[in-house]
């Protein structure tokens, strides 16, 4: 008895051993032709397929992953492994792009992005990072982006949720990729692409608030708040998470986009993350009464303008700083704009020279106190030379030291205006100071000699 049993226990096990082998047997040849489909395919610069990747500039991973009627494709560079681009199409058709689509430059850093209707049946769409994790899923209605966004960080934590009504962003925290309003669609007939309008929003105020973070410390680096597409305030932190600045409304002259104090950043992004310091312009804003310019090293004058050069402090080179005039409440403001971008603006002092220029250094300027300066030029007056011979006559002359006035003198009448220019007082170094006309113009008391311009105007 204990022998039968124990052959038929034998028995069994050699149907259980056989089955397992057949069933892996059965799995090998399901899956083996999944893995044999597996390859990369090359491409050179003009996106033709190679043999190889000796003289490839692309490559391809595949089979492309799919769903539904959909296909994502994902290019990358050869040389770093990043990402070139990645999108979905649809139909076969690769120029069929749905939803978006995003490019990326060698070094990561985002270059370009479109986005398409989805007309597809699959309403939700998941892009990613060079590494394959998830960086955002986003949501459709019949064509446009209708419902919910939302964006990861490199470490898989949230950056943000935002929602999309009709196309448009109203409302959340979105990463800091541009917000789309202009759609595009792939016309299958004439196999060029179109754009499609939005129709003008209706609804309440759109909220939201676009985010950067530091890739390092997964802290945000700028943060920017929209009411109606429109930036209401800015804040910019450091990698540490410390505000750098806050910006708003008030930190604008009024009515314009020009900054009145404060830097304006500049930020390679790589899908929201930034992983190096922005460039930056930076903006300083005086009153008239005392402008500091004292980095400089020379004045360009050139066709009755003066520029200003900032000298490198290692090296034989310089850059310009730019200047501009506002007036807000009837005060005025000399608004100057630094160049610190980066180190490609400093250039050999020979690219700001031509032969209608004259380079003043400022070791050539004498050195007076606002008063003066003010003293020194004060009994001057001068005449519009191009009036010369003529029935009427125009005059300048310092009413005090904030203003010229003017008067404008004919046969049967005189007029005056005695804030013609407001005056604008430049501390180029410490103790020394130009003078500027608000409506053009400058007084430079040079150790040679006096620079006077006025433009069409001479000293009596």
């Amino acid at each position: 008895m204990l022998k039968k049993i124990f052959a038929n226990y034998v028995y069994l096990l050699k149907i259980t051993v056989m089955l397992k082998k057949l069933f892996l047997y059965f799995l090998f040849f399901q899956i083996a032709p999944a893995y044999s489909q597996a390859k990369i395919i090359y491409l050179d610069s003009n996106w033709k397929t190679l043999p190889n990747e000796k003289k490839a500039v692309y490559y391809r991973p595949l089979p492309l992953p799919k769903i539904q009627n959909l296909s994502l494709l994902r290019n990358y560079y050869v040389k770093n492994k990043v990402m070139e681009s990645q999108g979905y199409y649809a139909d076969g058709i690769e120029e069929n792009y749905v939803g978006e689509v995003f490019w990326y430059r060698s070094n990561g850093d985002d270059y370009n992005s479109r986005i398409f209707i989805n007309k597809s049946k699959q309403k939700k769409l998941s892009y990613y990072f060079n590494d394959g994790k998830l960086w955002k899923t986003v949501e459709y209605g019949d064509s446009l982006r209708n419902g919910k966004t939302v964006e990861y960080k490199t470490d898989g934590s949230i950056l943000g949720e935002s929602i999309y009504k009709n196309g448009y962003l109203v409302s959340g925290i979105a990463g800091g990729s541009n917000v789309y309003y202009n759609y595009r669609s792939f016309n299958k007939k004439t196999k060029y692409e179109e754009s499609i309008d939005l129709p003008g929003y209706k609804g309440e105020d759109r909220n939201y608030k676009k985010i950067y973070y530091w890739k390092s410390t997964l802290k945000n680096a700028a943060e920017f708040t929209y009411k109606n597409g429109q930036i209401v305030n800015e804040k910019n932190f450091g990698e540490n998470g410390n505000l750098l600045q806050e910006l708003d409304a008030n930190s604008y002259f009024k009515d314009t986009d020009e900054l009145k104090d404060g830097k304006e950043y500049f930020y390679n992004v790589q899908r929201s993350g930034i992983t190096e310091a922005p460039t930056y312009i930076e903006y300083r804003s005086y009153p008239f009464s005392d402008v500091k310019l004292d980095y400089i090293s020379h004045l360009v004058l050139y066709r009755g303008t003066v520029h200003f050069l900032e000298k490198h402090s290692e090296k034989d080179l310089y850059r310009q700083t730019n200047y501009d005039f506002f007036k807000e409440n009837e005060n005025s403001f000399m608004s100057l704009q630094l160049s610190f971008r980066s180190e490609d603006v400093w250039e050999p002092i020979e690219k700001f020279l031509d032969d209608e220029t004259l380079l003043i250094s400022v070791t050539e300027i004498e050195s007076f106190s606002k008063e003066k300066i003010f003293g020194r030029f004060s009994k001057k007056t001068f005449y519009n030379h191009n009036l010369k011979n003529k029935s009427i006559s125009e005059t300048l002359f310092f009413v005090s030291p904030d203003f010229m006035g003017k008067t404008l003198k004919s046969a049967t009448k005189t007029i005056t205006d005695e804030k013609e220019s407001a005056l604008i007082y430049l501390n180029i170094a410490p103790g020394k100071y130009i003078l500027f006309r608000e409506n053009g113009g400058y007084f430079i008391p040079k150790k040679t000699g006096d620079i006077i311009e006025i433009p069409n105007f001479t000293s009596n």
